[in-house]
Formats: C-alpha cells, sequence, structure tokens
C-alpha cells in the first residue's frame, strides 16, 4: 500500500485539536473544582502543581495534533511518548483522544512498512503504559477497551483510504478511456487525410504534371506570339500550383511526432509568400488580356504572417474573378498600409454579373475560408457586388506576428 497525501485545509487542521484542548481543560477544571476522586488523574488535578503539569501535557499534545497530516509519523510518536511519560502518573487516559487521532491519521497517509511498524509501536506502548497506570487487576478491563477504540480508528482510516484509492482509480480509468477515444479520433482523422493526400497526388497532381508535359511540349512550335505567351503563362500557373498541390499533400500527410519537450515552431519556420509575391499573380492576370492596376500605399512592415495572409486574400480574389466574372477586362488591386489598423486589401472587377463565388457559407472553400482566416486573426472580411457593375473583395488584416522591422513603401501604379 502506497503512501497517501491528504489535503486539510488550516482551519480543520487547527479546529480539532482546539475542540480537545476545550473539553480536557473544562473537565480538568470541574474534577478540581468540584468533582470526587475517581482515579489516581483526578486526584492528580486537585493538586495545583499537579494541575499545570496535565495542562501543560494538553498543550503540547494538542499542539502535536495540529501537525497530523503534515508529519504524521512524528506526531504519532510524540502521542506515544507522553502517554508513557504520563503513565508514570497514572494520569495517561487524559491522552487517549490525542493519541487515537494521531493513530487515525497516521493510518490514512502511511506507506504499508510504517504502517506495520507505526501499529505494532502504538500497541506496545499502549500495553506498556496501561499496565504502570493500572494495578494488574483492572489492566485486563482496561487494555483491551484501548486497543478496541485503537483498532477501530485504524479500521475507519483503512477503509477512507480505501475508497480515496478506488475514486482515484476510477477517475485514472476515465482519464485513460478519453485518451483511449482521442486516440482513436487522431487515428481516424490520420486515415481520412492520408486517403485525400493520396486523392490529390494522383488526380490533381497528375493531371497538373500533364498540363505542364503538353504546355512545355507545344512551346516554341507554333508561330503565334500570343500563344507562344499563353503556353508560358500555363505553364507557369501549373507549376506553382503543383507545388501549392505538393505542400498540400506533405502538410496532410505529416504525423504528430513532436516530442513534450520540443519548442512549437516559429511563424517563420514554415515557407510562407512574401510581399513580392503577388507579382506573378498580377502578371497571369494580364496576360489574359485583363487590365490590371496594382496600387501600395503606405509602410510596408516586415510580418511573414501578415504578407502571407494578404497574398492569398488577394490571389483568391483574383482567381475568383477570372473563374467566376463574365467578360472581366478590368481589375483594381490596392494594398493601404496603416500602422495602427493593419492592412487593407481590397479587389475590384468589372463583369459583377456572375462574379459571385460559388462557395456557399459553411463549406469552408473560397472566399468564406479566407473569411474564416481573416477573423481568426482579428481582422475584417467583406466581399459583394458593388453598384452592380463591380464585384469587391475587401479585407482588413491586423499584424499577426512580431513586427521585426519596417520598409517604406512608394506609391506603384502598374497599368
Amino acid at each position: 500500500m502506497e503512501r497517501q497525501t491528504v489535503n486539510v485545509g488550516r482551519v480543520t487542521a487547527i479546529a480539532m485539536p482546539l475542540c480537545v484542548l476545550a473539553v480536557e481543560m473544562a473537565m480538568l477544571t470541574w474534577e478540581r473544582m468540584i468533582g470526587t476522586s475517581l482515579d489516581s488523574m483526578y486526584t492528580l488535578a486537585k493538586q495545583t502543581g499537579g494541575f499545570i503539569m496535565l495542562l501543560l501535557f494538553q498543550l503540547l499534545s494538542c499542539l502535536a495534533l495540529v501537525f497530523r497530516y503534515r508529519a504524521p509519523s512524528a506526531t504519532l510518536a510524540s502521542q506515544l511518548i507522553l502517554t508513557l511519560v504520563l503513565s508514570s502518573c497514572h494520569a495517561d487516559s487524559i491522552l487517549l483522544v490525542q493519541l487515537v487521532a494521531a493513530f487515525y491519521a497516521f493510518m490514512r497517509t502511511a506507506g504499508e512498512r510504517r504502517m506495520y511498524i507505526g501499529s505494532l509501536a502504538t500497541t506496545l506502548t499502549v500495553t506498556l503504559a496501561t499496565f504502570m497506570s493500572w494495578p494488574a487487576s483492572r489492566f485486563l478491563s482496561e487494555w483491551p477497551g484501548r486497543i478496541l477504540l485503537l483498532a477501530l480508528a485504524g479500521a475507519i482510516a483503512l477503509a477512507r483510504r480505501g475508497m480515496v484509492q478506488a475514486g482515484n482509480a476510477t477517475a485514472a480509468a476515465g482519464l485513460e478511456h478519453r485518451r483511449a477515444q482521442t486516440a482513436v479520433k487522431q487515428r481516424d482523422a490520420a486515415v481520412r487525410r492520408s486517403r485525400i493526400a493520396g486523392q490529390l497526388h494522383d488526380s490533381v497532381g497528375h493531371g497538373l504534371t500533364a498540363i505542364i508535359a503538353l504546355s512545355e511540349g507545344l512551346s516554341g512550335k507554333t508561330d503565334d506570339p500570343r500563344v507562344e505567351e499563353a503556353l508560358k503563362g500555363i505553364n507557369e500557373i501549373a507549376r506553382e500550383s503543383l507545388a501549392d498541390t505538393r505542400k498540400a499533400v506533405r502538410a496532410l500527410t505529416e504525423t504528430e511526432t513532436t516530442d513534450e519537450n520540443e519548442k512549437p515552431a516559429e511563424p517563420g519556420s514554415r515557407s510562407m509568400r512574401s510581399w513580392d509575391d503577388i507579382r506573378p499573380i498580377l502578371a497571369h492576370a494580364r496576360a489574359l488580356g485583363i487590365i490590371t492596376v496594382f496600387t501600395e500605399t503606405g509602410v510596408r512592415v516586415a510580418n511573414e504572417p501578415q504578407a502571407d495572409l494578404c497574398f492569398d486574400v488577394t490571389r483568391e480574389a483574383i482567381t475568383n474573378a477570372i473563374r467566376h466574372g463574365k467578360h472581366v477586362t478590368h481589375l483594381n488591386v490596392s494594398w493601404n498600409h496603416q500602422p495602427l489598423n493593419g492592412v487593407t486589401v481590397i479587389v475590384r472587377n468589372d463583369g459583377a454579373g456572375d462574379a459571385a463565388p460559388t462557395a456557399t457559407p459553411g463549406d469552408g472553400t473560397g472566399l468564406v475560408r479566407l473569411s474564416w482566416r481573416v477573423q481568426d486573426a482579428g481582422g475584417t472580411f467583406a466581399y459583394g457586388p458593388v453598384d452592380g457593375t463591380e464585384w469587391q473583395v475587401k479585407a482588413v488584416i491586423p499584424s499577426t506576428g512580431n513586427m521585426t522591422g519596417k520598409r517604406p513603401v512608394e506609391r506603384k501604379i502598374q497599368p
């Protein structure tokens, strides 16, 4: 049986010894004032020196009892010593209640080996004290009662201890059950991620690889410069999309092998888009014949998470305009850097009649998914028709990481 810790409040630890001290003092005072000499202890109480000695032993005993759960072995040992000393004066019964309380606390907290040693020491000490205090004629009547009282206290302590251990075992079993359920859910989620990753790799990855091969095979074999430029743009977009697909596949197939003591990855440890990575996206739109104007004002902050989110919002808005807009001829992109309010991203395009995204709220794709990301970062996100002729996506993206520095950006307007 392992050692058990019992958490007892300070008030509870002090209240019991104080109550015992008050009752014993009242009994001693009663016997000293008007009581009769029932035994040698009360005879001793009628003497001034004996009364003071008994009060002193009561104080020492109750003071030791305050620490019965913090130092149970020392408390029990002190009670046994005080009992032996008073037995020489035939007054050890005045400490019987304190001894029982100390023995109960000892049996609640002690380890198995100490429990056996403490029980044996208590039995021998009580036997010796009873033998010293009482004549042989009354020994057999006093000793069984004291031993029975201590045995009852020990049994109650062991029963209480067993209940606590059973409760702890039940709680531990419940925790293990919940951990097992969590592990099963994580395993199922990993299987689903692996399946999705396999589908992306086999279908999307294969399709993009085929597009890259076809565009490279046709490159240089046509006499039309516009066709060559389009093939070049197709090849670049397919390669970028293939790289993004591979990143997504790797992210889906990652296993959670990080050690508990391992430091979490820093925000910049993963591959993030920079502010200038938007230029190829704008170039792709221009290659499709769309007049694309990009305006950037304010002070650009060296903040990778913020730049990455701005890039994703802008790219999705441009892709959405090209994919869903009808007869889109103009595309306006603006980034407004503000020191206190983050970055305001506005993307406008004409052809608003058919430019609404096909994503529905709750499916977690396209603009809806970006709206969640921006809101999780503490920003705002809105999209919809403007004046009936244009479609607008507007996002305010606050700082989402540590600002490591600032770099001024001149106003740029690219036709």
